[in-house]
């Protein structure tokens, strides 16, 4: 596991595509001006934090988690998004996305079944503060993005029990 988070240039696409300008978001989230020019976009827990709440500033739309977790298009997607749509299973997709986090950054995704239910959890192993909700509705809606897009049908969650501050 490492410290850091690397950020997605497809962040940055969507932000530009949703009218959202990605230097007012880094300016809000206390960023460097050009972070987002780096080869590689590396975060700290805290950073990425300040920075998808910011995006939520910005955008002052109470749906862009979902929106930016909805990516529809496959060749934007990163690895892990590639891997898990061509996986066995869902269950099967969520097990590679969570082996990729625990691999690749201080995130772990926890899987919990009970019957015939399944239930997905993000945990941010260094936060210090809570997660912004703009974060937990992009996870929301990327595992299911990713789901529907691997078994080739809509996914319908049974339900969803959201934590927020």
């Amino acid at each position: 596991m490492t410290n850091h988070f690397q950020v997605s240039r497809t962040l940055v696409r969507r932000l530009e595509e949703l009218g959202i300008p990605p230097v007012s978001v880094l300016h809000q989230a206390n960023l460097p001006p050009r972070l987002f020019e780096q080869s590689k976009i590396c975060v700290t827990t805290e950073e990425m934090f300040s920075l998808y709440d910011a995006i939520y500033e910005i955008s002052g739309d109470p749906g862009i988690g979902l929106k930016l977790g909805s990516e529809e298009r496959i060749e934007r997607y990163d690895p892990i998004a590639i891997a898990a749509v061509y996986a066995r299973s869902f269950r099967d997709a969520l097990d590679r996305m969570a082996r990729y986090k625990r691999l690749t950054c201080p995130e772990e995704i926890r899987i919990a079944e009970r019957g015939d239910e399944c239930a997905v959890q993000f945990m941010w192993l260094l936060a210090e503060t809570t997660e912004p909700s703009t974060l937990i509705d992009i996870c929301f809606a990327w595992v299911v993005t990713v789901g529907r897009r691997g078994i080739g049908r809509d996914i319908k969650p049974l339900r969803v029990e959201f934590q927020r501050p």
